[in-house]
């Protein structure tokens, strides 16, 4: 049997981006705006390449999978979840609001369960409204769960330890073996120093988040950028709810030196790249200067990597975007710059609050945790995507959806590199479509984080939200409201060049996944979707032309009496219903 092609040197691979240092910021800004634009109007003007047809025989293996015969070790890891303490989510969420704290690195329990959480927990066998319901039954088509939400249910990202001399592991980088809940040792070589000087933040581990493209662009070939920089937002959300209930906070990094750090985790920055680093344990400024490019890469030879696919492509539309959000080694940007992208409730009286002089303000309850609520490690395992399962009856009660829109808000004031803990503003906002609510009328509503309140907009009829939606797999006027999450996406551009629209779309991500998880505490149905048609949204909720727009949709309610298969790999009797986890397929 021939030995299968390296990814970086398949016949068919992307090419790699062009530098974008002759263009400077304004010109990648440029770049990302349009791309931006296009995707915003995909309803309407249609995205190339024309025509395209997902070659679902030929589709890219859900896990990164390294070839036997070039020298990897397996670590095992723990069983994820079994030892988390029992941290609600309300108490993780705030938690995770502050600064990063210099405390130990967590051991190598907290790290299974942190990337467990992008790992394989069951099967899903529980037919509903989606395309792949009635595949998915066969042996050779099965769809797993996973406790993250993934546009599709793609899985484009990829995660990495990288340890120094006092970490949880012996020094060296690291892979995490998502179908096999293990480490795939690449180098016995501690490459903290690289790291720290691609990041400016020196800690003895690392965590690195990647995206392999091809692993969505196969399905969405042009849209993919848009869909899996929210991936790796909600993979992110995800590592920061485990760290916050065993105490840890952490900043992700998310401008740094992007070679300098593909280099140590053997990605090429085209076909996959890196998107964030968390420092994890004590963390101090790295002040030396970066090393030389010959050091950067080392003396280890590169893993092979496997590809199931026979043929990769690339989309010139998504090579643009990548290429022109690269910052190098340009300097960070000091965290003033962060206010740009400030977007917190707006007050009733705010001509960009989309609702009328005089309009009625409805108080929320105190978003406290209730009862009900499940822990961290519990609401992850749960977590599920209610395709074609929503019901309008009973109507939703305006405490649960209180207590979503309040998780959302406080995760997006989650501290980064760019924008530092304690923070004081938001690049997320939320608006309620509100269809089914008790107490509310048929309406759009601004969230006003501040106040925690709704400020009323305009009248509206859900059932009309359908003819916005592309899909089939949700009947929009069963959901009892959407929730749509908005961010000032010109103004961060305008601030960070194209990179702004990547850390905007990560921010996106993580208050999706969030979603999933607050709905999931209260036992509520949640769907987040990207088929509603951005620029008709906009338009309803009066905000089209006010720099601010909509970015992601989460469909909320309850579900109907529904048949229960229970395939969980992990058993937790005193979690809540663990059996219920699926993988999210149209995040």
């Amino acid at each position: 049997m021939s030995t299968p092609p390296r990814l970086h040197d398949h016949p068919h691979a992307p090419a790699p981006p062009e530098a974008d240092d002759h263009r400077g910021p304004q010109g990648s800004a440029e770049i990302a705006l349009d791309y931006a634009r296009r995707m915003f109007e995909r309803q309407h003007v249609a995205l190339p390449p024309l025509a395209f047809q997902v070659d679902w025989d030929d589709q890219p293996s859900r896990h990164k999978l390294y070839q036997d015969d070039e020298g990897t070790v397996k670590v095992p890891l723990p069983e994820p979840f079994r030892a988390m303490p029992p941290a609600g989510i309300g108490e993780a969420l705030l938690t995770a609001q502050g600064p990063a704290r210099a405390g130990e690195a967590p051991g190598l329990g907290v790290l299974a369960s942190m990337l467990g959480t992008y790992g394989v927990t069951g099967r899903r066998t529980e037919p509903n409204w989606n395309d792949d319901s009635r595949v998915k039954m066969r042996s050779d088509r099965a769809v797993w769960a996973r406790p993250t939400a993934s546009g599709g249910g793609m899985y484009p990202a990829e995660s990495y330890l990288v340890v120094g001399r006092s970490g949880p592991l012996p020094p060296g980088v690291y892979h995490y073996d998502t179908g096999h809940h293990c480490l795939d040792r690449l180098s016995d070589r501690d490459r903290c120093d690289e790291i720290a000087a691609a990041t400016g933040v020196r800690a003895e581990l690392y965590a690195v988040a990647t995206l392999r493209f091809w692993k969505n662009a196969f399905k969405y070939n042009s849209f993919s950028y848009h869909v899996v920089t929210q991936d790796l937002g909600a993979l992110l959300a995800s590592w920061r709810l485990v760290l916050a209930a065993h105490g840890t906070p952490v900043e992700p990094v998310l401008w740094f030196d992007e070679a300098a750090a593909g280099a140590v985790l053997e990605v090429d920055g085209h076909a996959e790249a890196p998107f964030a680093v968390v420092p994890l344990g004590p963390a101090t400024a790295e002040t030396s200067p970066a090393p030389v490019p010959a050091d950067r890469i080392g003396a280890d030879p590169p893993h092979r990597v496997w590809e199931r696919s026979r043929r990769v492509r690339a989309f010139e539309l998504v090579s643009r975007v990548h290429a022109a959000a690269l910052v190098g080694d340009r300097p960070r940007p000091g965290p003033e710059i962060a206010q740009a992208g400030a977007l917190t409730g707006a007050p009733a009286e705010s001509p960009s609050s989309g609702a009328e002089p005089g309009a009625p303000v409805v108080a929320l309850p105190d978003p406290l945790p209730g009862p009900a609520d499940l822990d961290v490690a519990a609401g992850l395992l749960a977590r599920r995507t209610s395709f074609g399962l929503f019901t309008g009856r009973p109507p939703l009660d305006v405490r649960d959806l209180g207590w979503v829109l309040a998780s959302v808000a406080r995760a997006g004031l989650a501290g980064t590199d760019v924008a530092p803990a304690p923070r004081a503003h938001a690049w997320t906002g939320q608006w309620v479509l509100a269809g089914g609510v008790a107490g509310l009328e048929q309406r759009a509503y601004r969230y006003d984080a501040t106040e925690n309140r709704l400020v009323a907009g305009a009248a509206l009829d859900v059932s009309g939200l359908q003819r916005l939606y592309a899909l089939t797999n949700y009947s929009i006027q069963e959901a009892a409201a959407v929730i749509v999450v908005t961010g000032r996406l010109d103004a961060l551009v305008a601030a960070y060049g194209a990179r702004g629209y990547r850390m905007l779309s990560i921010e996106v991500g993580q208050a999706a996944q969030t979603a999933y998880v607050a709905a999931t505490a209260r036992g509520l149905g949640v769907g987040a979707v990207l088929g509603l048609d951005n620029v008709g949204i906009d338009a309803l909720l009066g905000i089209d032309g006010t720099g601010e727009r909509s970015m992601i949709f989460m469909l909320l309610g309850h579900e109907r009496p529904r048949h229960h298969y229970d395939h969980s790999m992990y058993r937790s009797d005193d979690r809540g219903d663990a059996g219920a986890t699926q993988e999210g397929a149209a995040r």
